[in-house]
């Protein structure tokens, strides 16, 4: 997240958080702003061999990866934040967590063991008893090997996603009976308050 969208600001967290982070990408993709089109940002992808892909106006398809996440993000947030929507930001990074260490429908995986070729560990992982001894040239070539096998399952997961078929497969019709308990859609906007973060059902 960017405090600005300054060119100088765009062109800075392209080298420090993602080409000195993760390497330079092959593409990126960003909304048709002045500020991504300016001489400064051409000039640092041209340096880093990067192809500068840009959105279709009025056309979310077009990054689908992102504007999913964008809807999903402040549905998560808005099961957790206070009634007045103040503690949205403290409770960001372990939502956060809780995405990238989800295993997706769509790639079978979660995004931070595509990232980094691993489950991530979290506190339960490392108070459980496990093997410390040094299997370091044996879990390097692991790492490679399960790093390539996941780009493969995903492409595959990802061509069945945009199936038919998987939806028909998984949608299931539900009857509901007299005084069976269900959650109620409420869209009731609130004075001062972000529409997304409000709770939709109660």
């Amino acid at each position: 997240m960017l405090p600005t969208v300054e060119a100088t600001k765009i062109a800075k967290s392209l080298v420090e958080e993602i080409m000195l982070k993760y390497g330079t990408p092959r593409e990126i993709i960003s909304v048709r702003r002045r500020s991504f089109l300016s001489n400064l940002v051409k000039d640092t992808n041209q340096l880093g061999q990067t192809s500068h892909l840009l959105k279709t106006a009025y056309h979310q398809q077009t990054n689908g990866l992102t504007e999913k996440f964008n809807k999903s993000l402040p549905d998560m947030l808005s099961m957790y934040v206070d009634v007045e929507q103040r503690n949205w930001d403290t409770i960001l990074p372990s939502v956060t967590f809780a995405c990238n260490s989800a295993t997706q429908d769509t790639t079978g995986f979660s995004p931070f063991f595509l990232a980094h070729g691993r489950d991530i560990e979290t506190p339960l992982d490392v108070i459980l008893p496990h093997d410390t001894e040094n299997h370091a040239d044996y879990y390097v070539q692991q790492l490679i090997t399960m790093a390539e096998v996941a780009r493969q399952l995903v492409k595959l997961h990802i061509l069945d996603a945009a199936d038919k078929r998987r939806y028909d497969n998984r949608h299931r019709r539900v009857n509901y009976n007299v005084f069976d308990f269900v959650w109620v859609f409420t869209p009731v906007r609130k004075f001062e308050l972000s529409e997304k973060l409000l709770r939709r059902y109660c």
